[in-house]
């Protein structure tokens, strides 16, 4: 085997954010939920959500286990194109997609800043929803 093809084969880094539809892609071919986190650099309270939240080691465990997490910035054209397609009412919102039957499902959602513990609920009530978890 040359190297380019055990490249080709290696799992995706789930420690990362995606762009949504790298994000869409990688969910469907490895059978994970799709987290897609709207956010904005004016919002403080998205700021909150990444330093004291999404930056938590048991949250970045969970979502690299489960999730593809696609970021979408709604400062920009596609991303102010998503909000509208999944009704975002403001940042932060994180939707929860999975593909089913050939369409996306969303399974659930949230608006709004949380603290830690809640968020940690949530996902894991989202994932078992998505049926993704064991």
């Amino acid at each position: 085997m040359t190297l380019l093809a055990g490249l080709a084969l290696a799992a995706p880094d789930f420690s990362r954010w995606f762009a949504f539809s790298e994000a869409q892609s990688l969910a469907q071919a490895h059978s994970r939920l799709l987290l897609v986190y709207f956010h904005s650099p004016v919002c403080p309270y998205c700021e909150q959500m990444n330093t004291f939240v999404l930056s938590d080691p048991a949250v970045s465990r969970l979502l690299e286990e489960h999730y593809v997490v696609a970021s979408v910035s709604t400062a920009t054209p596609e991303g102010q194109d998503l909000a509208r397609r999944y009704r975002v009412p403001g940042t932060p919102t994180f939707v929860f997609l999975v593909p089913r039957k050939g369409a996306w499902e969303e399974v659930g959602r949230f608006f709004g800043s949380r603290p830690r513990a809640q968020f940690l609920l949530e996902l894991r009530q989202m994932c078992a929803k998505g049926g993704v978890c064991e």
